[in-house]
């Protein structure tokens, strides 16, 4: 089967968020956690990811047919759990008090202590927010994300307004257009931060293949360029919900690399990165195989 590619616009809608921040404000995190019962039911009933998300469990885990089904349900709770808590911890709706573990700090504090700038490439597992706002506990560091044109105007605009007292930009980006880079040049010579996803891409953009929990599988190699082309130090993070208010914040360094002077350099770069990633990844998913949140088809089968 062919995969499927990310059309590079996330699922759901500013409905849903905005009926996530309602109860959050009026029924707080507990309650709100009971109520998503219904809508994972609901999705759980009707969503085209079912299959997809039956085949991560069935084929990548490997787990029993009756496993592998009601994981699914339990797969879309914890998204939902997470989902809850990012708006929750970002947006101040409830005072709730999540507690963080920390796995990796002092390869973090290392490359702050640097003054440099640094591409920190997470995926979407857990919460990666919450391990973005964690960043930005450390002397009011600034980090940037990039986003794509077709994510709605209308969505962003949104989540701004729900974040505006945060260290957050958000760089725009368009197939076909560099201008991006100028912008994340200034951000890296401020010593500011960029914030990337190592583990989707969109139809058209550039891809490298690997091996990925004993499947092939297509992963974008924008983070690992932009590393050689500026030269900056790689943070791979994840940050994975524990318990009901528990996250644990893991971070591994990527070695570092000279920038890149030539293509061959360039792609010896993306290559060292870009399995360093894969294994990290790989760790993260083994250990939270719930968290995994790629609700398409991600291998190729």
């Amino acid at each position: 089967m062919q995969q499927q590619k990310w059309q590079g616009k996330s699922s759901g809608g500013v409905l849903g968020y905005r009926i996530f921040v309602f109860l959050l404000k009026n029924t707080g995190l507990r309650f709100s956690y009971f109520f998503l019962h219904i809508i994972t039911f609901f999705y759980f009933l009707f969503s085209k990811a079912n299959r997809s998300t039956y085949y991560y469990f069935k084929k990548i885990q490997g787990y029993p047919t009756l496993k592998a089904i009601m994981s699914i349900y339990q797969c879309y709770y914890v998204f939902g759990q997470t989902l809850l808590d990012k708006f929750a911890f970002l947006s101040g709706a409830v005072k709730t008090k999540f507690s963080f573990v920390r796995e990796g700090q002092e390869e973090l504090i290392h490359i702050h202590k640097q003054k440099k700038g640094c591409i920190l490439v997470s995926a979407h597992t857990g919460n990666w927010e919450v391990a973005g706002q964690f960043l930005n506990a450390y002397d009011k560091l600034k980090f940037n994300m990039l986003v794509y044109d077709n994510e709605a105007e209308q969505m962003k605009k949104y989540v701004g307004d729900v974040l505006k007292n945060k260290q957050i930009n958000l760089i725009s980006m368009r197939h076909g257009d560099i201008g991006y880079l100028v912008e994340l040049h200034r951000a890296f010579s401020e010593q500011e931060w960029l914030v990337m996803h190592g583990d989707r891409f969109t139809s058209g953009a550039p891809f490298i293949e690997k091996t990925f929990l004993g499947k092939k599988a297509k992963f974008p190699i924008g983070p690992f360029i932009l590393a050689a082309k500026f030269g900056v130090p790689v943070l791979f993070s994840c940050c994975m919900k524990e318990s009901r208010y528990g996250y644990k914040f893991y971070a591994q360094q990527g070695s570092l690399q000279p920038k890149a002077r030539g293509e061959r350099a360039t792609q010896e770069t993306v290559e060292i990165l870009s399995n360093e990633y894969i294994a990290f990844l790989e760790k993260i998913v083994k250990k939270y195989p719930l968290q995994w949140f790629n609700f398409y088809e991600f291998w190729e089968h």
